[in-house]
């Protein structure tokens, strides 16, 4: 099965702090990926870069410029950008109309306008290069297309989705009838949906849930292995949608 070799690779990995972050990294790392790790400033970020021998950025992915610096700031120091993974979002849940008009905006805010940031900063990078790999997160109730009693964070999850699938459209316009393939410069840029389709164990979602046995809970280090498994593929294929489900 052919794939590729993530050595001497640059892999922005954004939500650097989190716990599904931290998963991704270390799979990433261990692939030979060179990481830089980006979120908000503070002791967690330092500690998990020290922790792998990663690059660190601080940064506020609700404003377009930082997304941008970013961007820069990867380039300038290590050449290229070869992946971005997105692991930046939030949860809220309530009735719809019990829900405070204020959740609108976090939800869309870090779900929605950090991707949209990001994939916009670090894209032109991967169309120069002619080689890139996007992902992002969205969510169970995304893939179903419902989220009762979660309806804005559904929502907003399904704007990731849809925001995922249409640039990985855009990246094959032009394509020559019959090619079978992408126009060189868009065509090798792959796009990757992540689906998580349950609760994921992590200590946040612990403490949130107490009473909650987290047995039937995602792994995170699972979803880190199929984002890997999709970031490695050959030029044969590709894996735009990876629902990941909890265990039995």
């Amino acid at each position: 099965m052919p794939e590729r070799n993530l050595s001497d690779q640059v892999w922005v990995i954004t939500g650097g702090a989190g716990a599904i972050a931290g998963s991704v990294a270390r799979a990433f790392a261990a692939a030979g990926a060179r990481l830089v790790l980006a979120d908000v400033a503070g002791e967690a970020l330092e500690a998990r870069a020290r922790e792998l021998g990663a690059g660190f950025v601080p940064v506020d992915l609700t404003r377009a410029e930082e997304a941008e610096g970013l961007a820069q700031q990867v380039r300038a120091r290590l050449g290229r950008i070869d992946g971005l993974i997105h692991t930046v979002g939030t949860y809220a849940g309530g009735r719809v109309h019990e829900v405070d008009p204020a959740q609108y905006d976090r939800l869309f805010d870090l779900n929605v306008r950090t991707l949209f940031y990001c994939v916009r900063a670090v894209l032109p990078v991967m169309l120069e290069q002619e080689e890139g790999f996007i992902a992002g997160f969205a969510s169970g109730p995304a893939w179903r297309g419902a989220g009762p009693r979660a309806a804005l964070y559904a929502a907003a999850k399904g704007a990731v989705a849809t925001f995922l699938r249409s640039l990985d459209e855009e990246l094959r316009e032009g394509q020559p009838p019959g090619s079978g393939g992408a126009p060189p410069s868009r065509g090798r840029i792959r796009v990757a949906v992540v689906y998580p389709m349950g609760v994921v164990d992590t200590p946040a979602n612990r403490k949130a849930m107490p009473g909650a046995g987290p047995a039937g809970w995602i792994d995170p280090g699972e979803i880190a292995a199929a984002l890997l498994f999709a970031a490695t593929r050959g030029p044969g294929g590709r894996l735009l949608e990876l629902p990941v489900y909890p265990g039995r």
